[in-house]
């Protein structure tokens, strides 16, 4: 009872049936006998009942303890020992008043009620001899004193255990109820910072049930399916004018991103081109099924990235690298080939006209390697001249091209493997990834250092390893290691010569190979990178795409480590 309503229940359940007993009484005694009424006993009952019934609707006993509400259940009891003085002969059903404050003692209060329950019904029996002021003097009498007070006790212990189970299942409740709300509570809350999280990412997040059904979704993942032309929360989930990455080819619909998805597909990095040709938007998109702990399906979970200015500038960057490297390369071309004549045309005894000329022919070779790189950046896809072969020739060919730069440096190439190994690929690239990866160890090497080239067969597999000693790479510069133009803080600090390209043409060969690169270095110690090859079946060769962005070379294909940075 903590409110007025509650104070109203409790009348009406307890005091107003007795009153209504009272009421009913007394009608029917002032039909049979209406002199018992102007008694005191009687009237001294009828007031106080009254005076207990006005008390129990008007005091406020919601702002004091409950069990003050006794006063007016033994006030009840009281009013029915003053009428049963007088009205016991008249209307013998008096004494069953006492039922209603009895059961009220019993159930609406700790054990003390029950103990003044009985008391109280001892008192009803007791009053009326008092009142006359003779005692009982037969066995029957006597019977009648105390048969109330035992049915008194019984009931009270009844309706006591069935209170104390009441307030233990309503305790119980209580505080499931409790449990309830602060679970939904928790859940109101960590939706509300789901719903904050999602909506400050940077990034379209959709969350479809076990069912398929659109669970949530941010903002940005309803603008994105709009720029495809469908909703989140109907099919179909496939639009029109929906490209792949080479903004050319349509995906069909069953192959778009949420159809895929929502058939349990795992989706990594997928880029598509979407929206009308005027504004495209590029979206890479990932998607993975969510499961609890103990193994239940729960959802899947779509996470899509507007791109589109990436893309554009990595487009425009091509596009860069292609003029820059066609517009140096015509009229370098033009240079060496007037180098040429002048060679010719210089006397054989002006040797140093002809010293000068050598310098210059030299750095304008340089110049044109220098252009060649940056027309082999624009190829991050190879295509395979696949062929049998010995690896031993073209690990010879290999450190053959890179010679000059090994004895510039002093630094001798061991080779260190069978004198004839038995593969397929394509010879060529391969002798360029074995070559650039001498180069960089001869290059950033110590002076006068050991190189190692050692190669062998395991299983069904071919292993390259180049070990050099000298600054090494940190972990951290592994995270960028084949990353188009990037350069250590040592190769900048030392002005060593290269745009950083070398090793990005590494990474596209061993990719085509449907190869593996790993990666072992510590700073200032000895560094070991592996080529892992497939042996012979290459049925599988061809063009492998290669990671377009630059900022985590690990998701490219064929990787088993992050890739060191040009060395």
């Amino acid at each position: 009872m903590k409110s007025v309503r509650g104070r109203v229940r409790v009348f009406t359940l307890t005091q107003l049936p007795f009153i209504s007993g009272i009421a009913f009484i007394v009608a029917i005694t002032a039909i049979a006998q209406p002199s018992v009424l102007l008694t005191w006993p009687v009237l001294l009952g009828i007031a106080l009942a009254a005076a207990a019934t006005i008390a129990s609707l008007a005091v406020p006993w919601e702002r004091h303890a409950p069990s003050w509400m006794i006063i007016v259940a033994v006030s009840d009891i009281i009013s029915v020992a003053f009428l049963s003085a007088e009205l016991l002969t008249v209307v013998p059903a008096v004494t069953i008043l006492a039922i209603f404050p009895i059961w009220w003692l019993a159930y609406g209060f700790p054990w003390f009620g029950s103990v003044i329950a009985v008391f109280g019904a001892g008192f009803i029996t007791s009053f009326r001899f008092v009142y006359a002021g003779a005692w009982p003097s037969t066995a029957l009498e006597w019977a009648n004193v105390v048969a109330l007070p035992t049915f008194t006790i019984g009931m009270a212990i009844v309706a006591w255990a069935a209170a104390r189970n009441l307030r233990r299942k309503s305790w119980k409740l209580e505080k499931a109820h409790r449990a309830r709300a602060t679970a939904l509570d928790e859940a109101q809350n960590a939706e509300s910072i789901a719903l904050g999280i999602l909506n400050a990412v940077n990034a379209g997040v959709a969350f479809y049930d076990n069912q398929g059904r659109l669970d949530i979704a941010n903002g940005i993942a309803h603008q994105l399916a709009g720029s495809v032309g469908i909703r989140l929360d109907r099919p179909p989930y496939a639009g029109e004018g929906v490209l792949a990455a080479d903004r050319v080819t349509p995906i069909p619909p069953d192959e778009q991103i949420l159809p895929r998805a929502l058939r349990g597909e795992k989706i990594d990095n997928h880029l598509e081109w979407v929206g009308p040709p005027e504004s495209q938007v590029a979206l890479l998109t990932s998607s993975d099924q969510v499961f609890r702990q103990d193994g239940r399906f729960l959802g899947t979970v779509i996470v899509a990235y507007d791109v589109t200015e990436l893309m554009e500038a990595l487009e425009v960057r091509e596009q860069f690298l292609r003029t820059v490297s066609h517009e140096l390369r015509t009229p370098i071309t033009g240079i060496t080939g007037f180098l040429d004549l002048i060679d010719d045309a210089i006397p054989p005894e002006d040797t140093r006209l002809r010293r000068y000329l050598e310098v210059v022919t030299r750095r304008t070779n340089d110049l044109l390697d220098r252009v060649s790189d940056l027309l082999a950046a624009n190829d991050s896809h190879k295509t395979l001249c696949v062929t049998d072969f010995d690896l031993r020739a073209v690990v010879d060919d290999a450190v053959l091209r890179v010679a000059p730069l090994a004895e510039r440096r002093s630094s001798p190439i061991e080779i260190v493997g069978p004198d004839h190994l038995p593969a397929r690929g394509d010879r060529g690239h391969l002798t360029t990834a074995i070559a650039e990866l001498l180069t960089n160890a001869s290059k950033f090497g110590t002076p006068h250092g050991l190189i190692t080239l050692a190669f062998e067969a395991r299983g069904d597999r071919l292993t390259i390893a180049v070990t050099n000693d000298g600054h090494g790479i940190t972990h951290v510069e592994q995270r960028r290691v084949f990353d188009r133009f990037y350069r250590t803080s040592y190769a900048r600090a030392h002005e060593i010569q290269g745009f950083g390209l070398g090793l990005t043409d590494v990474r596209a060969i061993v990719a085509a190979h449907q190869g593996q690169i790993r990666i072992d270095s510590e700073a200032d110690g000895r560094t070991t990178i592996t080529l892992d090859l497939p042996a012979a079946d290459m049925h599988g060769f061809g063009p492998q795409p290669t990671p377009e962005t630059d900022s985590d070379p690990a998701h490219g294909p064929g990787h088993t480590a992050p890739l060191p940075p040009a060395l």
